[in-house]
């Protein structure tokens, strides 16, 4: 055993004098009879301890000095790390700006096909599924139609998000390409069954005409296939070809209407089955070209075992469908309720669907931020953790939390701001009232600026919880989010049908406002325990 090496004797006053002793001969003690032995060898004996420092023996005043040593060595290690961490993700304002434009903007390239199609109705009067002129008739079999699509395929989407995305990020087109054609094939699968099964039921309890189930199984369909193959796009960020194909089906329903003369069934049928082969085509091309021109050793590589890939994506799957049933929840429960009680089970309302359809404005340009946010929660997780010593993880912790706060205030504004901006453009629009009578239309029933109002503070609360299972998504604990969305739809259902039923059909969409605030308070509470051990939920992701 090495000795302690024999200091010189000094007059050492008082307890701050000795630890400063202390602290430049040991600097980080490695336990207390170290701190005992160093106090010794400064000539401190037994018998002075309790006359010149107040204590009972060296040890007990070995025990506070070693408390105070570990305490200075912690603050100094949070200090560096604290630097670390600074010099890691120390930006610019001007690069913080334009790293906020560029995902801000990629952000809304998502929603633009979307976005093409509200100013098709408005500009043309027509887009890929939509006509000013449908009545109520005509719009509920389109409405049946849409939501079932965005319901049955959404679990779809979502699995083919994460297998696609997760290939592609490992350049392994040819596993890509295996699970697009495996995901696309089960969910066409399930959209011609479900077909089948509703034609069945309505023709044994008629709950519509045949002809009005046959039309809304033929949009729901022609829709259904569109989503997948626009699915696979998305998963393969190909934002600008989807908006550009689905552009190009809009203009194809004007021909068919405009010239051709064909109907405006005809005219819609034509252009989605157009758009979908030609959605497909651009995909199977980019599979083929990114697969030919890849890494050969990926040829032979084939997929997991089918229990493998299920107990993988069943999360993904459940969250999606999940998802979209709770977007449109509160629209089924406002058609089916009264007075004056619907013709059918379910029959469209028009002014709560343009009450909707204007706080989807507000969503289409807030949800955005999240693009965001996912990059920049992403952009400095593996530098940090790299860099991070395991004595400076609460520090890494620490810098994420706060993060976290900012990414919330930052949804929150330009929430405000969309709201706002979307509120008032739409309003000055009344003043075209007298000379546009769609205009007039449009604000003749206040049913219609309740529901935007509602629904735009429930898409507030909607993208909290998004922001959320965007974070859960990232590090592979899809778990949360599924957990988050279904009891979302649950509080949906319950909160709307008491209020549809008791109040007025308008009030449904307080399901929705429910349903938002209750995702987000449950993910947000997950959250916070996530951003704390957020060290440990990096490294079990991987």
């Amino acid at each position: 055993m090495s000795e302690l090496p024999v200091i010189e004797s000094k007059t050492i006053d008082s307890v701050e004098e000795l630890t400063e002793e202390v602290r430049e001969l040991v600097g980080n003690p490695l336990s207390r009879r170290a701190v005992a032995a160093t106090i010794e060898s400064l000539g401190v004996r037994e018998v002075d301890v309790k006359k010149d420092f107040g204590y009972d023996s060296i040890f007990d005043l070995a025990d506070d000095l070693y408390v105070q040593l570990k305490k200075e060595t912690r603050k100094r290690e949070e200090a560096n790390s604290g630097e670390q961490i600074a010099e890691i993700t120390n930006t610019g304002f001007l690069e913080q700006v334009k790293f906020f434009c560029f995902y801000y903007g990629k952000g809304l390239l998502f929603s633009l096909p979307m976005l093409s199609q509200i100013a098709a109705v408005i500009i043309f009067r027509y887009s890929l599924w939509a006509w000013l002129e449908f009545n109520e008739a005509q719009a509920t079999v389109v409405a049946f139609g849409t939501i079932t699509a965005f319901v049955i395929t959404g679990g779809f989407i979502q699995v083919m998000g994460r297998s696609v995305t997760t290939h592609k990020s490992n350049n392994n087109f040819n596993l890509a390409f295996k699970a697009a054609k495996q995901i696309v094939s089960a969910g066409v699968s399930t959209v011609l069954l479900l077909a089948l099964l509703f034609f069945m039921v309505n023709l044994v309890i008629p709950f519509y005409p045949q002809p009005m189930i046959v039309l809304g199984l033929v949009y729901m369909v022609l829709i259904s296939f569109l989503l997948l193959g626009s699915g696979v796009l998305y998963a393969l960020q190909q934002q600008i070809p989807i908006l550009v194909i689905i552009a190009a089906g809009t203009f194809v329903v004007l021909f068919n209407m405009e010239v051709m003369n064909m109907g405006i069934y005809v005219s819609q049928w034509l252009a989605m089955a157009i758009t979908t082969g030609t959605l497909y085509g651009y995909a199977y091309l980019f599979f083929k070209l990114k697969i030919r021109f890849g890494p050969s050793e990926n040829i032979e590589q084939s997929l997991a075992e089918p229990e493998v890939r299920y107990y993988i994506n069943y999360r993904y799957f459940i969250y999606g469908f999940g998802y979209f049933l709770f977007l449109f929840l509160d629209r089924i429960l406002a058609w089916s309720a009264g007075p004056p009680p619907p013709p059918y089970i379910i029959w469209f309302n028009t002014p709560y669907e343009l009450g909707m359809d204007w706080a989807l404005l507000t969503l289409v340009l807030s949800v955005a931020v999240l693009e965001y946010s996912v990059e920049a929660f992403s952009k400095f997780l593996v530098p940090l953790q790299k860099k991070a010593k395991f004595s400076e993880l609460e520090s890494f912790n620490k810098y994420y939390k706060r993060f976290y706060f900012r990414q919330i205030i930052l949804l929150l504004l330009v929430s405000a701001i969309s709201i706002a901006l979307t509120y008032y453009s739409v309003i000055s629009l009344k003043s075209f009232g007298n000379e546009i009578p769609e205009i007039r239309d449009f604000f003749a029933n206040p049913m219609t600026t309740k529901v935007f109002w509602i629904a735009s503070i429930s898409y507030v609360f909607l993208n909290i919880g998004l922001l959320h299972t965007l974070f859960f998504f990232t590090l592979h604990k899809p778990k949360y989010s599924m957990c988050s969305i279904l009891a979302a739809v649950v509080v949906n259902i319950f909160v709307g049908y008491l209020c549809s039923r008791i109040i007025a059909l308008e009030y449904a969409v307080f399901g929705l406002l429910g349903g938002s605030i209750c995702f987000a308070i449950i993910s947000g509470l997950i959250a916070k325990r996530f951003f704390q051990n957020l060290d440990y939920y990096y490294y079990s992701a991987f």
